[in-house]
């Protein structure tokens, strides 16, 4: 195929522009399959193999080459009851994710293999390598301000790890014992979540594991989380992904990244309030009983301490309303679910009390007491990492949205309000609405919405059931629902490896563009989870974004994938750049009309210079408000053919120079990129990739 050359800036910037207004806008009867769930897609119209492809896009993240045929030759109906089930083998993901230790540790293991810089710190001056920021503030200027001044200095020094000898020390401390970064780790979480949207034979449980997270959100950007986000999406969000909403709800409520997260962690009974471990102590008495040998002061003080560590001040007391307000906003009745202050009020109080067992070293302060608490059977309650501490939980009576519940009780409170809200008519709504908005469309038909809200109740929120009424609904397979959804940065970058069969050694470079393209894995700051709507996505930056990413993909260019495109079409060599064309849409965009993709790339196929007029008009991405353990990972990384000089001339604040530092420090040793325009062959897949047709699902 010869190359020849047009001018394609007019073109380029046109083609941005209709990607906006485009996406903006916008056969027998299966074995396996019992009548009772039968999808309708033939009633549809639609012939085995484009329920196939529907399913796919929808239900999976994409497409692989030739699954397209394999699902309509085991007929769709019996698919998607297997996705339900998740009882598919897997056979490749085991054996990408061996190699990332962190994933099957213990909060305990984990926090004491990848400790917090801080924690590292205070044990490096304990053992005299490094010293004290007092230490290093009195060497200061004289005086308070100097001091401080001083002191503020040190603690960036820690932070940032400005100064090469106090680095180079700590480094030191944390080989000899055995410690690794939490950005190691972070590398690992991003990592995996790439392998199994890639890999992953039980699509759907991969795709409801990231509804979910998203659904109830935490944050790698804030510092008391950071450490339990793995285990979060491990042990709450994955394992109830496809069961009931009460158990996911519950499991979320327990786990120490939301305590943490969302305050609750620190949540106590207001000056007054009778607790439930006072209860128990006066029931005991005047049951002639043995208060034991527990002592609360020395509980606090462990408890104050795992605080410090965990959150640089004192431990506040009395009641925070975080976590109550979040449940019924976000994650149960919606903003209009007919809640008030007072209901938010009394929620709060009701999960006083339910708090974090410290892990690693700090549970030694508190383990003794809390051991002893048990046994004095004053209600405190141990589950892993989750502890109710009856001592700060207010056990007045309270009432929610007109449920009472009585006083003298402890956990149960909480558990309780669990129920409630489960139940709650406003929660079936609210859940139906963002799983048809998932599914279907940014505005989804409202009976399908209705139909949904009443599986939830009759079911008590069975999570396969309101999927199944879902699936099995005519609004599905309506054309007027085709086409209507844009699909986030990482549903772009997990179905363009699995569309071209790519192999993926390394995703942290994949991560990067993803961040690029405006999303940051596991790092969405506020509550509400990434926005599921085209107007979060669609705007000519990020599609500019998007089609760099397609381009540089297809020309071998994200570090850690390798593709090979001619065997998609069993290794035959197209003859032009439009018979690539033609024969790439149908490969890339199985069973859709590829007409208007085809009218569309047309006039660009033959630049050999438009890779690198995309490469320079897309926007950089921002790395937002974050530290030096997550910023490599996310914001201007992907663009690897900058030079470090180039990307520190461009900083204008000393707060982005340790990223840009920590990102140098990752990419230490890597090979160069090298940027020869891409084949015509690559230019084809890359367009087709960033092309308006791909961007939905």
């Amino acid at each position: 195929m010869r190359r020849s050359k047009i001018n394609s800036r007019p073109i380029l910037w046109a083609m941005s522009s209709l990607l906006a207004v485009s996406l903006a806008a916008s056969a027998a009867r299966d074995p396996g399959a019992s009548a009772a769930h039968r999808l309708p897609w033939r009633e549809a119209g639609l012939t085995a193999r484009e329920a196939a492809a529907r399913l796919l896009d929808r239900f999976a993240f994409g497409a692989r080459p030739g699954e397209v045929d394999r699902v309509a030759a085991m007929g769709p109906d019996a698919w998607f009851e297997h996705q339900l089930a998740a009882d598919f083998p897997e056979a490749r993901v085991p054996a990408k994710l061996a190699p990332l230790h962190s994933l099957a540790m213990t909060s305990e293991q984990y926090l004491s293999t990848y400790p917090p810089r801080a924690a590292m710190y205070r044990e490096a001056v304990a053992a005299g390598v490094v010293e004290s920021k007092r230490e290093v503030g009195a060497k200061g200027p004289a005086g308070a301000a100097g001091a401080a001044a001083a002191n503020d200095a040190a603690a960036n020094q820690v932070t940032g790890l400005d100064r090469p000898e106090i680095r180079e020390k700590l480094l030191d401390f944390a080989r000899r014992k055995g410690y690794r970064t939490q950005r190691e780790a972070i590398g690992e979480l991003v990592s995996q979540k790439v392998y199994r949207a890639v890999y992953a034979e039980n699509q759907l449980q991969e795709v409801m594991t990231d509804f979910w997270f998203n659904h109830f959100n935490v944050t790698l950007t804030k510092n008391r989380s950071r450490p339990f986000v793995m285990s979060y999406e491990r042990d709450a969000i994955r394992p109830n992904a496809l069961g009931t909403f009460r158990g996911l709800l519950e499991a979320t409520a327990k786990h120490p990244a939301m305590l943490l997260y969302l305050d609750n962690a620190e949540s106590t009974a207001n000056t007054g309030a009778h607790t439930s471990m006072a209860r128990s102590v006066e029931r005991q008495r005047d049951e002639g009983g043995m208060f034991g040998g527990f002592r609360r002061r020395r509980l606090d003080e462990g408890m104050r301490r795992f605080g410090a560590e965990q959150k640089a001040k004192k431990k506040p007391q009395g009641l925070n309303e975080n976590y109550a307000r979040e449940l019924m906003e976000l994650h149960t009745l919606g903003v209009d679910g007919g809640y008030t202050q007072d209901d938010v009020i009394a929620v709060a109080r009701a999960f006083t009390g339910w708090t974090v067992y410290p892990p690693g070293p700090l549970r030694k302060n508190v383990q003794t007491r809390v051991e002893r608490a048990m046994r004095a059977d004053v209600g405190f309650e141990l589950q892993g990492d989750f502890l109710f501490r009856s001592d700060t939980h207010d056990a007045d009576p309270k009432l929610v949205l007109g449920h009472t519940l009585a006083g003298g009780r402890g956990m149960a409170d909480g558990e309780d309000v669990l129920d409630i809200l489960a139940a709650h008519p406003s929660t079936a709504r609210l859940i139906a609405r963002k799983l048809a908005v998932r599914f279907v469309a940014d505005e989804p038909p409202q009976a399908l919405v209705d139909r949904m809200a009443q599986t939830f109740t009759a079911t008590h929120g069975d999570l396969k059931a309101v999927l199944r009424t879902l699936a099995e609904s005519t609004e599905f397979w309506s054309p007027a629902t085709r086409r209507q959804k844009i699909k986030s940065p990482f549903e772009v970058a997990a179905s363009s490896l699995r569309a071209l069969g790519a192999e993926v050694t390394d995703p942290v470079d994949t991560v990067r563009w993803i961040a690029r393209m405006g999303q940051q894995l596991y790092a969405y700051q506020a509550p509400t989870g990434w926005p599921d709507r085209a107007t979060q996505w669609v705007n000519s930056g990020a599609l500019l974004n998007r089609m760099n990413f397609g381009l540089q993909l297809a020309s071998g260019r994200v570090r850690g994938v390798s593709l090979d495109l001619e065997r998609l079409d069993g290794g035959r060599e197209p003859e032009s750049r439009e018979a690539a064309l033609a024969t790439y849409v149908p490969l890339l965009l199985p069973e859709r009309d590829g007409g208007e993709t085809v009218r569309l790339l047309t006039p660009m196929l033959r630049d050999p210079a438009l890779a690198g007029r995309v490469v320079g008009a897309a926007p950089e991405a921002e790395p937002g408000e974050m530290d030096e353990e997550t910023a490599p990972f996310f914001g201007r990384g992907a663009r690897q053919e900058e030079s470090t000089t180039d990307r520190r001339r461009e900083t204008k604040s000393g707060g982005k120079q340790d990223y840009f530092d920590s990102l140098d420090r990752l990419d230490r040793n890597r090979p160069p990129l090298h940027l020869e325009p891409p084949t015509p062959l690559e230019q084809v897949v890359g367009l087709i990739l960033g092309s308006p047709e791909f961007q939905r699902r």
